[in-house]
């Protein structure tokens, strides 16, 4: 069973700027999550296309057509480079592959051409090798191999295309409105109207700004359906074979109130991103040790507070905890949801040594989300729950301490293990006191919230036998160099006839193991079922922006769950985009 495919497509409006790149992230690890697969297409950057026009029409007086094409196309190549850059910070594993990779093939219509064909089977090879692809969107090749462009708009058509031959679960193209709007007799906008659905017809008629006619027309061939949406919406117009409808567009939601507690790597990652949400999130209040202590410019003074007490009289909608330990960390979780506030949490050790939030966190009710506690990037706790409401699953083994997989990707290679804790520290990999990582002990955690979730029944930290990195020796490591492996730490957890078997400890991984071949700081995650059916997530499980985007995804999932409720809140005008 392969995961589903969605379409994504990113236009011009969307990504107006550098600064637009983390929605788009967040946009894609949504759909991660979600245990999909995503074709990211891309158009360029705000204006840059037209820039590029405008320049090559300033030098020259007849452009030469082709010439032009490879100009123009530069600026969703930007755009893609870009932005597989962002993924790779975030911990998303992504590829870039151009219209050449995916052999998008077109007519000879050089500056508006139309797609024929692409390579299927290439595209969804790679989808297995990596959860994300992003596609420039504007560009083709004709039969020469020279670029050809799919005409203004084109990144529409390209998101259809690809979604069609894909067959793809969904495709949404994105734009900077939620939805195709209700259009006046005079030829305004109404924002507080717009169309749940639409008929093929009525894009053509009102959609031609927001929507390539050419892409409408190739839907409506293809009988095929697509949404029209912002970044974060949980609705939009669908478009498609279908009658149009229109319906009122609320009042946008007030931001929801948030505390922050932590304001180490990953809590000022948290805070600067939220900050670049404001228009959902108001930060209220910001939990420190030490409040002398020297802070970031961007971090404004009155906001802080050592106080666990003082931080929640400011009476939050969601806490999010990144203190980490068990002591002032425990206070506020605790004192949180005694208040009712919602919590986000990416404290393993806590999660799993109490007995309650390790129920919650494995089976909750979504008052208590814990995403970043295990696996960084890799969606592990959403993994496991989604495939254990379809089949039985008997194993879960996987690498799952960015640090220690760092360290022994360096001891692999020669180098001793105090000189790649060093590096590890030095590089933001590895805290101070890197005790909990080298002990295995933050693996023992992890494995407890992901076995407690996959067999239903709590595998509590006492469960599970632990073996850190002081069981690294010569001996080991020449035996892993003669058979052509790799010493690794693997958390595994078994359903046997006699119980749950379950252990943190160092394995000789031979090329043929699943685990084989994951390096550097990344995680991976292998779920086995009764089927004997194999599933693998890959993601960095170590750094600060893999933690934080799991972090945010958490904290943008709380506020859908929020507003898809009809939580009473103060409303604000919508602002007119």
């Amino acid at each position: 069973m392969h995961s589903p495919i969605v379409v994504l497509k990113f236009g011009s409006s969307v990504l107006e700027n550098h600064d637009a790149l983390p929605a788009a992230v967040l946009e894609i690890y949504r759909e991660i999550r979600r245990g999909r697969r995503v074709v990211a297409v891309v158009s360029a950057f705000g204006n840059r296309t037209d820039e590029l026009l405008s320049s090559a029409r300033q030098l020259f007086d007849e452009p030469d057509p082709s010439s032009l094409a490879r100009l123009l196309e530069t600026g969703e190549a930007e755009a893609a480079a870009t932005l597989g850059l962002a993924l790779d910070q975030a911990g998303v594993p992504a590829r870039i592959l151009d219209a050449g990779q995916i052999g998008l093939t077109t007519s000879e219509d050089i500056l508006d051409a139309e797609p024929h064909d692409f390579d299927v089977v290439r595209l969804r090879q790679e989808l297995l090798d990596v959860p994300v692809i992003v596609v420039p969107g504007f560009s083709g090749k004709l039969k020469s191999g020279a670029p050809a462009l799919l005409g203004r708009g084109g990144s529409d058509l390209t998101a259809l295309f690809l979604a069609h031959g894909l067959r793809a679960a969904e495709c949404r193209l994105l734009k900077d409105v939620d939805g195709l709007l209700q259009v006046r007799e005079d030829g305004s906008l109404d924002y507080g109207t717009r169309y749940a659905t639409a008929s093929y017809d009525e894009c053509l008629r009102v959609g031609g700004p927001l929507i390539q006619p050419k892409a409408v027309e190739f839907a409506a061939r293809h009988n095929l359906s697509f949404r029209i949406a912002s970044c974060g919406s949980g609705g939009g117009t669908l478009a498609g074979p279908v009658k149009s409808r229109f319906e009122s567009v609320d009042p946008a939601p007030a931001p929801t109130t948030v505390v922050l507690g932590g304001l180490g790597t990953v809590g000022l990652g948290v805070f600067r991103w939220l900050q670049s949400l404001k228009t959902d999130f108001q930060v209220v209040g910001i939990l420190v040790r030490n409040l002398t202590s020297p802070r970031p410019e961007d971090v404004p003074s009155h906001l802080l507070t050592d106080s666990v007490e003082k931080l929640l009289e400011t009476q939050p909608e969601l806490v999010i905890e990144v203190v980490g330990g068990t002591g002032a960390a425990a206070d506020l979780v605790h004192q949180a949801r005694a208040a009712g506030s919602r919590v986000v949490s990416a404290n393993k050790q806590l999660l799993a040594i109490e007995p309650e939030l390790l129920k919650e966190t494995a089976f909750g009710n979504g008052r208590l989300m814990a995403s970043a506690s295990v696996g960084g990037s890799v969606p592990a706790l959403e993994s496991v729950a989604s495939l254990v409401q379809r089949e039985e699953v008997v194993l879960v083994q996987g690498i799952l301490n960015g640090t220690c997989n760092f360290i022994l990707d360096r001891v692999n290679g020669g180098i001793e293990v105090e000189d790649a804790l060093a590096l590890a520290q030095d590089l933001g990999l590895a805290e101070a006191d890197p005790h909990l990582d080298v002990s295995g002990l933050d693996c023992v955690y992890k494995l407890s919230l992901l076995a407690t979730r996959a067999f239903g029944e709590e595998v509590t930290v006492d469960l599970i036998e632990c073996e850190g990195l002081d069981g690294i020796t010569a001996e080991r490591l020449q035996q892993a160099t003669e058979n052509d492996g790799e010493l690794k730490l693997v958390a595994s957890a078994k359903r046997t006839s006699s119980g749950i078997k379950a252990r943190v400890g160092l394995e000789i991984l031979l090329p043929h193991h699943p685990l084989f071949g994951c390096e550097k700081e990344a995680n991976r995650l292998v779920i086995e079922t009764e089927g004997h059916r194999q599933v693998v997530f890959d993601g960095k499980g170590a750094g600060r922006w893999p933690t934080t985007v799991a972090v945010v995804g958490d904290v943008l999932q709380c506020r859908r769950a929020d507003l898809s409720t009809g939580k009473e809140r103060g409303l604000r005008r919508a602002k007119a985009s």
